[in-house]
């Protein structure tokens, strides 16, 4: 399928559920109503016609406005089709405030990893993962979580000097 035919057939069976991004790269890219997350991805894989049976990264995005008072979370997958030779992103909103979103191990096993490691990262969590724990920090860590902008962090922590002009 193409990514007009790809977004075509989501916009048809998700509708306002979904939101298409506009880009000029080869692949659809788009958001989900975070209440429609889990359904929406055992579609993805379920539909003949799509068959994205391949995840191969999720991961957390932390952003921060000007201000630097508002954040924002989303969660990204990178899916494929080994059938079709397509390929999607596929993002989630997530407000600062409610970190949370169901796990999809359920549908691809590697998500087990990717969304442990969001959650030590950038404190996404995933309430019904099926065995959280900690996968690349301490068991002991409790300096918060090393994505985030802002982090200051360990002790031990060196932050990278300010190259941009405006520190000049």
């Amino acid at each position: 399928m193409t990514k007009d035919e790809i977004e075509k057939q989501l916009v048809k069976d998700f509708g306002e559920h979904i939101e298409i991004q506009t880009t000029d790269q080869p692949e659809p890219f788009l958001y989900v109503a975070k209440e429609k997350y889990v359904e929406f991805c055992k579609y993805l894989t379920e539909n003949p016609s799509l068959a994205f049976d391949f995840l191969f990264q999720l991961g957390g995005a932390h952003f921060v406005d000007a201000s630097g008072q508002g954040e924002k979370f989303d969660v990204i997958l990178c899916l494929a089709s080994s059938k079709h030779k397509h390929e999607m992103v596929l993002k989630v909103k997530l407000p600062a405030e409610n970190l949370a979103l169901g796990t999809v191990t359920g549908i691809w096993r590697v998500a087990d990893f990717y969304e442990l490691e969001a959650m030590e990262l950038y404190g996404i969590k995933f309430p019904d993962h099926p065995h959280p724990r900690r996968l690349l920090l301490d068991d002991d860590w409790d300096y918060g979580y090393p994505m985030r902008k802002g982090w200051s962090g360990h002790p031990d922590f060196i932050p990278m000097p300010d190259k941009s002009e405006s520190a000049e």
